[in-house]
């Protein structure tokens, strides 16, 4: 399962996001707010609609806190990967 930068929209896998290269992402349990791709800095070319997304997102991973499987679930479950 995936979670999303949301910084940037990028999706990453959970299994690599915590095990395999913890020191390249800004994470605070399920959100990450900063990634290999972006290093934190949101790009240009996002529509306005996108950065929404993006910062909907943010509170959802601020809300659940810890919970990275069921943030991945909940993007899962309702379709975000790949939409931004």
């Amino acid at each position: 399962m995936d979670i999303l930068c949301t910084c940037c929209g990028e999706p990453w896998d959970v299994m690599h996001v915590l095990h395999e290269d913890r020191q390249s992402f800004e994470r605070t349990g399920a959100l990450i707010s900063g990634c290999p791709c972006c290093k934190g800095l949101r790009p240009e070319d996002l529509t306005e609609k996108a950065c929404q997304d993006l910062d909907a997102l943010k509170e959802l991973a601020l809300m659940l806190g810890d919970d990275i499987d069921g943030f991945a679930a909940l993007l899962e479950d309702f379709a975000f990967i790949g939409l931004i």
